[in-house]
């Protein structure tokens, strides 16, 4: 593992992004007790490329980009120079789990409106992503909630294997982050400082994390500002600091990318990814969301909640292996009488349309490759193609 990480700095430092070469610079001199004497170096290279990017800019570049990289290979030698340290040195942990629950029922009723989530089983070990998905309304924030103490259950077990039993101090090693926040006062750098604080991080220690912390999630240049300085996006990366500057165990976050452009989506995403497999203090993180794609690319396993079911609760990549049939989303010039006549009668099990793309559903036995490969000699252009023959996304328009 660590020639392996010591190969992927290597090619970051020589590719183009040193937003992702500067961060994962960091975690490796954070996860080895071996590199700490270069961990300030790491923090320093990473807090300048915050400075000198500009807002907005794709990424650095110009004399600033060489000389940061520069200096970023030379640490990344230094770690090669130290390789055998990191392998004696090791990591043996094993994922380990941190909440499971059996038949797990809660129950609404308000106003006639009767509502049950359940029952659901389900285990979440650290190193892992969960995601859960569904329509609004269908029960993903009462099960985060019940994830992270929140909320008691009517039916069911539920167990913190690692946690206290003391439910106040459960609390403690489980760190929430709610669709909305709410408001803070003082600074970012204040609260970061506060936080590490009650989590009994201390003195030179505290301001240690809090600037590591900092540095790692982009907010070197923010760290003076007030809540209402920051932009919504800003607010939930302080969020995610002000959870992680204290290492939980467990990371449990609602709809954390409803509001945030792609690129601030696809950046929190990966770091989510980063904090999860981290080799030193791995995580357990849920999340719900509505933006199905981007969560089935950085999750282990997924639970698709309807009507308060688990329709699916399982790997990522272990869904629907056994389907007979495969589902594209198509957009372009074409209607069921040009697929019907570029595919055959047979190929075209069924055809909907969603409003926005056509929702095409062939036998398994046509794969995408056949597909483009029958529209292209048909002519047919498409502006738009997904196959989502194993995605979670084609339950959203299925009646179960």
């Amino acid at each position: 593992m660590p020639a392996q990480r010591i190969d992927e700095l290597r090619a970051l430092v020589a590719g183009t992004d040193l937003s992702l070469a500067t961060r994962r610079l960091m975690d490796l001199c954070d996860d080895y007790e071996a590199l700490h004497e270069l961990r300030p170096a790491a923090m320093q290279l990473r807090a300048e490329y915050n400075l000198d990017r500009e807002m907005g800019a794709g990424e650095l570049s110009g004399g600033s980009a060489d000389q940061l990289k520069e200096r970023a290979r030379g640490i990344v030698e230094a770690i090669a120079a130290r390789a055998t340290a990191l392998v004696e040195q090791g990591h043996t942990q094993t994922p380990a789990t941190v909440y499971w629950s059996e038949g797990v029922v809660k129950r609404y009723s308000s106003g006639g409106h009767r509502f049950q989530l359940g029952p659901i089983d389900l285990e979440l070990r650290t190193g892992e992503i969960t995601g859960v998905v569904g329509e609004n309304g269908n029960g993903k924030t009462t099960l985060l909630r019940q994830v992270a103490g929140l909320l008691n259950h009517d039916e069911g077990v539920i167990h913190w294997p690692v946690a206290p039993a003391d439910p106040y101090e459960r609390r403690g090693t489980i760190a929430w982050i709610p669709q909305r926040s709410a408001r803070w006062y003082g600074t970012l750098l204040q609260n970061l400082r506060f936080t590490a604080a009650i989590h009994g991080i201390n003195g030179a220690a505290n301001e240690d994390r809090v600037q590591y912390t900092l540095h790692r999630l982009g907010l070197t240049r923010f760290a003076n500002l007030t809540w209402a300085q920051l932009s919504s996006g800003y607010k939930l990366r302080f969020e995610l600091a002000r959870m992680v500057v204290w290492r939980p165990r467990i990371l449990v976050l609602d709809e954390p990318i409803a509001n945030l452009d792609l690129q601030a989506q696809q950046l929190f995403l990966q770091d989510l990814k980063h904090l999860a497999t981290s080799a030193r203090d791995p995580v357990s993180i849920i999340l719900s969301s509505q933006q199905l794609h981007e969560i089935e690319a950085i999750a282990d396993r997924i639970v698709f909640l309807k009507n308060g079911k688990p329709v699916y609760s399982g790997s990522t990549a272990g869904f629907d292996q056994d389907r007979s049939s495969n589902v594209y989303e198509l957009k372009g010039a074409l209607d069921r009488q040009r697929l019907i006549a570029a595919l055959g009668a047979a190929n075209v099990l069924a055809l909907d349309d969603t409003g926005i793309v056509l929702r095409l559903t062939t036998p398994r036995a046509l794969g995408s490759r056949e597909l483009m490969r029958a529209l292209a000699n048909a002519d047919i252009e498409l502006s738009y193609f997904r196959d989502i023959s194993t995605s979670t996304r084609k339950l959203f328009h299925q009646d179960t």
